[in-house]
This record gives structure tokens, C-alpha cells and sequence, in this order.
């Protein structure tokens, strides 16, 4: 059996052409449809197909997934597997064995539901480890990740996982390698084309969304990523022969096909008539010739100052031509007058997902539930909602951030409340530490965001501790800054670009301009570059550079006249504002004493300030 299966790839891998293989008259009823028509009729072609049983798939795979050398392609691994490799239920480690994948994780369809469960097009062998790491995750892009390795077998995973940093989506991806982005792309386009009648039923993910976009099924982020794969990465022999292998793989009198293809494999340019740049045209049958691609590098205009704001400038280019996105940078030049806040942690406690308070201290294995590894504590449970509680009736606890590489002085932004025992005039406070230095702060009985400043620090962890037993709290998010956040605030303020107040980078933007907002004051340089409809990149254009003048959405305190310095002209501006109403300033920068009036209090407050007295 072996040696017929190794001769039937072998013979598909090396004949095989283009479409020689698709049945003739196949596709029939699809041509001169466009749109959802074009997709409901592929539909009614490949949703007609064969239903093998779970156990059927690893009979299927010497046929449609190993290579000339026996070995199955995994596209999550670099390991040597075949039809007598073990299947751990779990694993701990790269090379244990081989697991059935849903590349489409079933739990988007709503589970063990035929007959997607068992859809042989989208679930391949692949390493036990890796397909357990990727768990339900979508595919997608992530600058940094983790790529697990075995050098005691000398194999690793292919690929990686970590926080998405594609515009539109920032939460856990796995990125497959890029020799197969391609391959995944299209196996999504089958599986939402053959079953786009059930799809509006289905469970979902954050990579779906057929609520805004109907039958094109995915999220914008989404449509945008995979016709990037699937441009850069074309149908490869191996897709070929394993559409073949699946529409009819047989020995003997045993059928181990489901006997159905992937439309997106015969004619890769389908997908552009569903989702990419030939909507609404009628697809002719043929694999229709792309006109030739205009690829130029864009350049940035000299910035324009009349588009210039506090905290905020207008980025203009010119046209890349045939364009997808284009990706825009934005970084701060540093200047000898800086005294920058650095963020050193941000945590949100992503792995903690519970309806109700837990039972068990999870202080031994904080692990699990952060985001960032290395958190220790004592007598910390499982919060409703995504965060901890801390300490019991009869035992302080203590929560307490990974080993950072702390300076003197050391800011923490945190989100807490006081648990519901502690409510009303018997409040909880929590006690803020770093070494020897340390402040008690009175929490809320709804959750509130509370900022502590601690100045001489002599540690490199920060420390959230009980007042007293009894004296429980909740927390759901912290961030740790080097530096007086306070004296020099950044904008605190949800960004959907990479980065922070001092650079930036854009992607996915679809205009010839694009408005940066939330930056801290200084000169910024910025240059763009395009991603063409071929999914290839232009090089970065020329750079052109930007002055900002005053920091955005967080105005300095007392700079009324919005020029980044607190002096006289400010105290001018708002004697002018009060008495008269002729000045222009920032109201929300001359209500010092935030009683939301700008009076004469507001006046001698700005006066002290500028002499020094406060």
C-alpha cells in the first residue's frame, strides 16, 4: 500500500498542470456569474461532496498529504511524520506526534457539527504541539511571537505565535509560515464558499464578520490579509495535488477522496471576483489574464502646516499605482530637552475569561492567566470579567508584577475597585510598593483607573498588597512606566496604530494621506510605503519631517495658549480670556483648579504656578 500511495503523488506532483485535472464541465454553472451569484453557484458545485467519518481522515492523508519522500507536508512543523506516527491527545513538546487539524477551528462553526467536522479539504496532519498551541487563534500577523524549537530532535515549529500587529485586529495570531499563507487562504475561501449557506448561523470569531459583509463572510482585516497571502504566495504544486488527491484518491476498491475540489486552487482568480479587485465583473470560466500591475514608489509631500494641530499632523503621498494599502511611519526625534516616560509593562490578564469569582489562589500559577510572564502573588483568585482578586477573610494578599528593569522613579496606572464586602464606608485600600518606597491608595466601589507616582524605588517589581484581611480588591489592568507620568504625561488614549506618543506605524491605510494623532510635542520624520495588489511592497519613499508644537488630548497643565511652555504669556492669555473673552485658549488646560469654571481662581493658581509656588 505504501509503495501505490508514494507513486500516486509522486505521478500528481509531477503531471499535473494548472487544470488539467478539473473534471470537464465542472465549473460550468459558475461561468458569466459575478459576486454572491458567482459564489452561490460555486457553492452548489463543491457543497454536494462525500462525508468521511473523523476516523476516515488518517486513512486519507498517505493520499492527499505525503510527500515524494513518504513523509506527510506538515505546514506547522519541520517534522518527519507518516500514517504510523503516534496521536498524543496532548503534548508537551515539538516531534511527540501528529493531531488532525481543523485549519478552520471547529469551534467557529459551533463544534463536532457535520459536515464540516470532517471536511477533509480544510483539517491536515499536522504536529500535536503546534496545533495545540494555535488552539482556536486566528491566522494572522505578528511582528514578534514565539517559534517553539526541539534542538534535541532538531525540529521546530513553523511559523509563530503572538499579538497580532495587522491593522484591525490586536489580540493572539498564528502566523504561518509564509511558504504556506497562500495555501491557508485559500482553504478559508472553500470552506466559506462551500458551506456560505450555514455560515450566517455559525458561532463566529473575530476573523468572521457576517454581520457587516454578508456573504464575503470575513471581517474586513481579514479580506484584506488573505487576498495579501494569497497574491504573494500562488497555488504550489503540492495545493494542486492534494485538491486532486481529495476530489479522488483511490486504491483498489477503497475511496479515500471526499470527492469535491477547491475552487480557489483550479482558478486562483476567483477570488478576486468574490473578494479582491474584479467585484462585479462576470467570471469568464478562464483563468483571466491581470493586466500588468503599476508599481510605484510614493512619495511624501512636504508636510502641509495648515494641517498641523496639537499633538496631531496630516501625512500626504503621492499614488503607489496599483495599490492595496499602504503602510505609513512615524518616529520622534530624540532631543536633549527630552525627559521621554517609558512604558515597561502593560498587562490585561487576557488569559482570565470568568463568569464568576474563583475558588482556587492562583498565585503559584499567575502564569497561565497574564500576559507577561513572571507574575507571582499570594491568595489571588479568578476575577468576573478579565482580571484578579486578591486576598480572603482571614489572609493578606499580594499580587506582584514580573522583574522589570526599574529606574528611581516609577509610575503605575492601574484599573481596580473594592471587592463588594469592602463597599460603602467600610472601603479597601491597596497598598502600591516598590522596595522601601510605597503609597496606600482608597479604591471605589465601581472600577476606576487610579495613577501612582513612586519616587526612589529600590526594586524592580511593583507590589499590590491588602491594608488588613478582609480588606479584599479587584484589579483588571496595570501599566508600569519609567518615569513621572504625571510631570510628563504621554496620551493616555486607546490607539489602534502600533505604537505609542513618540512613533507610529499605519497599516493597511487605503488613501493618499493619513491624519496622526496623539503625539507627544517634538520633530517627527515620517515616510510611507505601498503593498501592492500583487501582495509585493514598494520600498520606503523619501522621508519628510514634522514639528509638533504641543502634545495632543492631554494638554499640559496651565500652557493656556497651547505653545508647550507654562510662563507669563499664559498668565496674559487668561487675564485676556477672563476679563474679555479675546484670547483663544485652552479651557481644559486653564482649569487648574478643575471646578470646570475659568475664573479669577484659575488666575492666581497659573500666577503661583509660573512663580514657582505650587
Amino acid at each position: 500500500m505504501k509503495k501505490t500511495i508514494t507513486l500516486f503523488i509522486l505521478a500528481v506532483m509531477t503531471g499535473l498542470s494548472a487544470s488539467a485535472d478539473i473534471p470537464a464541465g465542472y465549473y460550468t454553472l459558475a461561468v458569466g456569474k459575478s459576486d454572491e451569484a458567482l459564489m452561490t453557484a460555486l457553492e452548489g458545485i463543491i457543497s454536494m461532496h462525500r462525508e468521511l467519518s473523523y476516523n476516515a481522515l488518517w486513512d486519507s492523508y498517505p493520499y492527499t498529504d505525503a510527500g515524494s519522500d513518504g513523509y506527510y507536508i506538515d505546514m506547522y512543523s519541520t517534522c518527519k511524520y507518516n500514517h504510523d506516527s503516534p496521536h498524543p491527545g496532548g503534548a508537551s513538546y515539538v516531534g511527540q506526534g501528529l493531531n488532525r487539524e481543523h485549519s478552520f477551528p471547529k469551534s467557529w462553526f459551533g463544534g463536532e457539527v457535520d459536515p464540516m467536522f470532517t471536511d477533509l479539504m480544510m483539517i491536515i496532519p499536522v504536529d500535536a504541539f503546534v496545533n495545540q498551541r494555535r488552539s482556536n487563534n486566528p491566522y494572522g500577523v505578528c511582528a514578534g511571537g514565539v517559534t517553539y524549537v526541539n534542538e534535541e530532535l532538531g525540529v521546530s515549529m513553523l511559523g509563530k505565535l503572538g499579538t497580532s500587529t495587522y491593522n484591525g485586529y490586536t489580540s493572539t495570531v498564528y502566523e504561518p509560515d509564509d511558504e504556506y499563507k497562500g495555501d491557508f487562504a485559500r482553504i478559508y475561501f472553500y470552506m466559506v464558499t462551500c458551506y456560505k449557506g450555514l455560515v450566517g448561523s455559525w458561532p463566529g470569531c473575530d476573523q468572521l464578520d457576517y454581520a457587516d459583509n454578508g456573504y464575503k463572510a470575513f471581517s474586513d482585516w481579514s479580506i484584506q490579509m488573505l487576498m495579501e497571502w494569497h497574491r504573494a504566495d500562488p497555488v504550489s504544486d503540492k495545493e494542486r495535488a492534494r485538491n486532486e488527491a481529495v476530489y479522488s484518491s483511490i486504491d483498489g476498491n477503497k475511496d479515500y477522496g471526499q470527492g469535491n475540489r477547491n475552487p480557489f486552487v483550479d482558478h486562483p482568480e476567483l477570488a478576486e471576483y468574490i473578494w479582491g479587485t474584479k467585484q462585479h465583473v462576470s467570471w469568464t470560466g478562464q483563468d483571466t489574464p491581470v493586466d500588468p500591475i503599476v508599481k510605484r514608489t510614493p512619495e511624501m509631500l512636504p508636510v502641509d502646516t495648515t494641517a498641523i494641530a496639537p499633538g496631531a499632523f496630516r501625512a500626504d503621498w503621492t499614488s503607489g499605482g496599483d495599490v492595496s494599502s499602504y503602510t505609513l511611519h512615524v518616529d520622534r526625534i530624540a532631543s536633549s530637552e527630552d525627559d521621554l516616560i517609558t512604558l515597561m509593562m502593560s498587562e490585561n490578564f487576557s488569559g482570565i475569561n470568568a463568569s464568576s469569582d474563583g475558588s482556587g489562589d492562583i498565585g503559584k500559577t499567575l502564569d497561565r492567566y497574564t500576559d507577561n510572564p513572571g507574575w507571582t502573588g499570594y491568595k489571588v483568585y479568578t476575577a468576573a470579567g478579565q482580571g484578579v482578586k486578591v486576598g480572603t477573610s482571614n489572609a493578606i494578599g499580594y499580587l506582584v508584577t514580573p522583574e522589570l528593569d526599574l529606574e528611581s522613579t516609577v509610575t503605575v496606572v492601574f484599573d481596580a475597585k473594592n471587592w463588594s464586602g469592602s463597599a460603602g464606608s467600610d472601603n479597601s485600600s491597596v497598598i502600591v510598593s516598590c522596595g522601601d518606597v510605597s503609597k496606600t491608595i482608597p479604591l471605589a466601589d465601581t472600577t476606576a483607573t487610579y495613577t501612582v507616582v513612586l519616587r526612589g524605588c529600590t526594586a524592580n517589581k511593583v507590589q499590590f498588597t491588602m491594608t488588613a484581611v478582609s480588606k479584599r480588591f479587584y484589579i483588571y489592568h496595570v501599566d508600569v512606566y519609567n518615569g513621572d507620568l504625571l510631570l510628563n504625561p504621554p496620551t493616555l488614549r486607546e490607539i489602534v496604530e502600533e505604537g505609542d506618543s513618540t512613533w507610529r506605524t499605519v497599516s493597511g491605510i487605503t488613501d493618499t494621506c493619513y491624519t496622526v494623532q496623539a503625539l507627544a510635542k517634538g520633530v517627527y520624520e515620517y515616510y510611507v510605503k505601498a503593498i501592492y495588489t500583487d501582495g509585493t511592497e514598494s520600498v520606503w519613499s523619501n522621508i519628510q519631517h514634522a514639528t509638533i508644537t504641543a502634545g495632543g488630548d492631554l494638554p499640559l497643565n496651565g500652557d493656556v495658549n497651547l505653545d508647550g511652555e507654562v510662563d507669563i504669556n499664559d498668565v496674559t492669555a487668561l487675564i485676556g480670556y477672563v476679563l474679555s473673552g479675546s484670547s483663544q485658549i485652552d479651557t481644559d488646560a486653564a482649569d487648574l483648579n478643575n471646578d470646570k469654571h475659568i475664573d479669577i481662581n484659575d488666575i492666581t493658581a497659573l500666577i503661583d504656578m509660573v512663580l514657582g509656588k505650587r
